[in-house]
């Protein structure tokens, strides 16, 4: 899952990279500004989706570090009063 988020996260700083660079020509005269709008709803679509799944990600990771502690704690009631 963190490979994904990885590569979502690039992806959409390439994409955003060249919607900048297109926006800048936009600004300069430039007639392509239909193009310019195509790059920017990709980036925006590309942002969310790796925001999206980090936090799917961050709230899986949450869940499993909450069952290892209950389970931890499960396991040091369960011991013997020698063992501590």
């Amino acid at each position: 899952m963190g490979k994904v988020t990885i590569v979502g996260t690039t992806l959409s700083t390439i994409v955003f990279l060249i919607t900048f660079g297109k926006g800048m020509l936009v600004l300069r005269g430039g007639t392509d500004i239909l193009s310019h709008l195509y790059w920017a709803a990709a980036t925006l679509v590309l942002v969310l989706a790796a925001n999206v799944i980090a936090i799917v990600h961050a709230a899986r990771s949450d869940r499993l570090i909450a069952e290892l502690r209950s389970a931890l704690e499960m396991e040091r009631a369960t011991r013997r009063p020698e063992e501590r």
